[in-house]
């Protein structure tokens, strides 16, 4: 006698008509619970993607920054070598726009050591200028990235007095105005030239004397410097549209006479 083999009631509980198509089987082989469990795995993998891929565009971003002012400041040594004085720039905030009709940009002046295209009348924008990591949100509401000064030349009147490692009054013009170390051109008249070694070597040690021996050399020095709404200059606001937030999470690249670039804190270079 043949007796007829039942499935246990377990074995149907994934079980699919027939009749139903392959993707209603496969919603049928899950439970709710299983569903849930299956989602919060996937929503937690690309969270923590989302983080590792973040942190590595940022990275990115500042290893470039780094690369950049590297070849910026490669250029200003070229022009001094060549010129035996440090360029003439017309304004404090680094300017990226370029063409016979603006001369005095950083862009323009240092256009032959940088191997951008050539000025012409018509304003161009050297995007070695543009800072990795700047977004539209972070423009201070202006519509493209050139409108935004997120660099800033070496000025006394900009940072704070314990880092002003290149004081005053060592050179003056005919009139007996103040030349900072890029010189000096207002837009009309002559311009003045930027410092020679000779000079540099003068104001760092005025600075030594006149604080108690505090050693100050090219390396500490800043020549160039990301800036931000976040840290205001020693003047306070900056005087032009700059980021609203700073472009690192934690500190600011700075560009020294030495033409080293290093990474500090934001505190620690604007504030006394």
């Amino acid at each position: 006698m043949h007796m007829k083999q039942t499935s246990p009631p377990w074995s149907n509980r994934h079980a699919c008509p027939a009749a139903a198509s392959r993707t209603q089987c496969a919603l049928a082989g899950f439970t709710l619970v299983e569903l849930l469990v299956v989602i919060t795995i996937i929503l937690t993998l690309a969270a923590l993607t989302f983080g590792v891929v973040v942190k590595t565009r940022q990275r990115a971003d500042n290893v470039l920054a780094i690369s950049n002012m590297r070849q910026i400041g490669a250029a200003i040594a070229s022009y001094m070598t060549e010129n035996d004085h440090l360029p003439t720039f017309r304004d404090v905030g680094v300017s990226p726009a370029y063409s016979t009709n603006d001369p005095y940009t950083q862009a323009s002046v240092l256009q032959p050591y940088l191997g951008i295209p050539e000025l012409t009348s018509k304003t161009q924008y050297a995007l070695i200028f543009r800072p990795p990591g700047l977004k539209p949100d972070n423009m201070s509401g202006q519509k493209n990235w050139h409108e935004v000064t997120s660099y800033a030349m070496y000025n006394n009147e900009y940072i704070t007095p314990s880092k002003a490692y290149l004081p005053k009054g060592v050179v003056t013009d005919s009139e007996g105005q103040d030349v900072g170390p890029f010189g000096r051109y207002t837009g009309g008249g002559t311009p003045v030239d930027g410092w020679r070694s000779a000079q540099l070597d003068a104001a760092l040690t005025r600075f030594t004397a006149e604080n108690g021996g505090k050693i100050a050399t090219l390396s500490k020095a800043p020549a160039m410097f990301e800036i931000n709404a976040e840290y205001p200059s020693a003047k306070g606001s900056w005087p032009w549209p700059v980021p609203e937030k700073t472009l690192r999470q934690d500190h600011v690249n700075v560009l020294y006479f030495d033409w080293r670039v290093e990474s500090v804190t934001p505190k620690f270079f604007f504030t006394p």
